[in-house]
């Protein structure tokens, strides 16, 4: 966390400017020419979702690293010709890396990381490209940064993580494959052509006439391609190993990834990979869904170091990237639910159930006719869970928001009315980050105005990424405990 935003000298060519997400950037007038800067609209990534509004200049909604980009394309320059990076972080004390060791036990893990993109009337996530994935982007066409503290640490952390759950999807499907050349000094038999050269040389002058050395085709998956998914896999399980250790028993876990990964290349040769090698690199064709991956193991062999010792460490130079923190904040309470009692949708048992991540619930039954085109569509809550006795459902939205910031709050009450009404809950609620990043608070639920005949309570959490995990919440009004497990069976309505 950026305790200010401010300017740093970091090379005589470069300037580093670091700030906040959401916040304001008042200071980058100081070096830049605010009107040469590129600015976005509508949460696009565009310079990390940097927006101008009424004339100032803030961060949006994404944390990480890249250079400052202007209206023609291309690199803004300060007053005095040098470069211009910009570095974001959270605003809350929160931690990316910390957030991101907690999603690797979750049993979704491979689903949250795993590129994909939603089409309006799907209900289910395909596979696609790494630029279309929900929570991170990767600027890898740009040289990388070199930075000096542990942000290379953090993206080195985050661009393996990536890459191994890109490797693991590909390594269920066909390993791309072609012919190559082959010479062997065969007993008994010819295969392809015979090289006579080479067979005078090693048998006639040796006196070994039951032997022929030829020269033919095979097809093998023991190719470039694959040599260079070997050397990232290779470099990303000791700089994961280093930093997470291999403990986790869970399926989803860097460990288990990392052995799955390893058995579908245990043919492929373990080599060394230079910048030439990278360069022959060909995904085309029916192997596309290779370029992704490709691009995800470039950026690990950038990044990541492996010294004499077999030792790994990071290089200080990172690709430019992204993080949504409003996607990674909504995942790690995910994840932190189920670590504090409730279930996951893939496990049996009795009680508050969580219903998938990629859940969706379509807003009108006809939703194919002509005139529903405008309003149809689906709707896809942040947290549904669902009792499993009588399937009464509790709906929370999470917002990576400031609960004190009413400036923005429109769209999310019609938001929450809307799943009250879709989901018939008698309670709805949005969790925010926890101002103070060590302990969770719930406020006393607040009955919402209505005609209906049901009552209908909104209530409000604010959860922390703290060390440990705590499973317990603390009452804002009278500062009693309960379990957080306990407090959300409350919410379900007496039957």
């Amino acid at each position: 966390m950026v305790r200010s935003s401010g300017w740093e000298e970091t090379s005589k060519n470069q300037w580093l400017f670091y700030v906040n997400d959401n916040s304001p950037m008042d200071r980058l007038r100081e070096k830049v020419d605010p009107d040469a800067v590129q600015y976005a609209s509508d949460g696009e990534p565009v310079n990390l979702g940097i927006r101008r509004v009424n004339g100032r200049i803030y961060s949006g909604n994404y944390v990480g690293i890249f250079r400052l980009r202007g209206t023609d394309g291309r690199s803004v320059l300060s007053y005095d010709g040098r470069e211009v990076i910009i570095r974001i972080e959270p605003r809350f004390p929160v931690s990316v890396v910390d957030m991101l060791n907690v999603l690797r036990e979750d049993d979704e893990f491979e689903r949250y990381l795993a590129p994909q993109t939603t089409r309006i009337c799907e209900e289910e996530k395909e596979i696609e490209d790494l630029k279309n994935n929900e929570l991170f982007l990767f600027f890898d066409r740009e040289d990388p940064i070199y930075v000096k503290d542990k942000i290379a640490l953090n993206s080195s952390i985050i661009t393996a993580a990536v890459f191994l759950t890109m490797l693991k999807e590909l390594c269920r499907r066909p390993l791309m494959g072609r012919m190559i050349s082959q010479e062997e000094n065969m007993t008994g038999k010819a295969k392809g052509k015979i090289l006579f050269s080479k067979n005078i040389r090693y048998n006639t002058l040796r006196g070994r006439s039951d032997r022929l050395y030829c020269r033919y085709l095979q097809y093998s998956e023991d190719i470039l391609e694959n040599r260079v998914l070997k050397a990232a896999l290779r470099k990303a399980a000791l700089f994961l190993n280093k930093y997470f250790g291999s403990a986790s028993g869970n399926k989803n876990s860097f460990r288990d990834m990392i052995s799955y990964c390893r058995t579908a290349l245990s043919h492929v040769s373990d080599t060394k990979i230079t910048r030439h090698d990278i360069g022959k690199i060909k995904t085309t064709g029916c192997y596309a869904y290779y370029k992704p991956v490709v691009n995800a193991a470039k950026m690990v062999l950038n990044e990541i170091t492996l010294g004499a010792d077999g030792k790994s460490g990071f290089t200080g130079y990172v690709v430019p990237y992204a993080v949504s923190m409003d996607k990674l904040f909504e995942m790690y309470v995910r994840a932190y639910l189920k670590h504090v009692g409730v279930h996951s949708y893939q496990e049996a048992g009795t009680g508050l159930r969580l219903l998938p991540y990629d859940y969706k619930s379509k807003v009108l039954k006809e939703s194919g006719k002509a005139y529903a085109n405008y309003i149809g569509g689906n709707v896809k809550p942040d947290i549904i869970l669902q009792d499993t006795d009588t399937e009464q459902y509790i709906v929370f939205d999470v917002k990576y928001k400031n609960l004190k910031n009413r400036g923005y709050s429109r769209s999310d009450r019609l938001q929450v009315l809307a799943y009250a009404l879709l989901y018939n809950c008698e309670n709805v609620g949005i969790i925010f980050p926890a101002r103070d990043g060590e302990g969770n608070f719930y406020y006393a639920k607040n009955e919402i105005q209505s005609n209906e005949k049901c009552p209908r309570y909104y209530n409000q959490l604010e959860i922390a990424v703290a060390p440990g995990r705590p499973d317990r919440v603390t009452s804002v009004e009278d500062a009693s405990c309960i379990r957080l497990s306990r407090y959300l069976e409350g919410l379900l309505p007496d039957m």
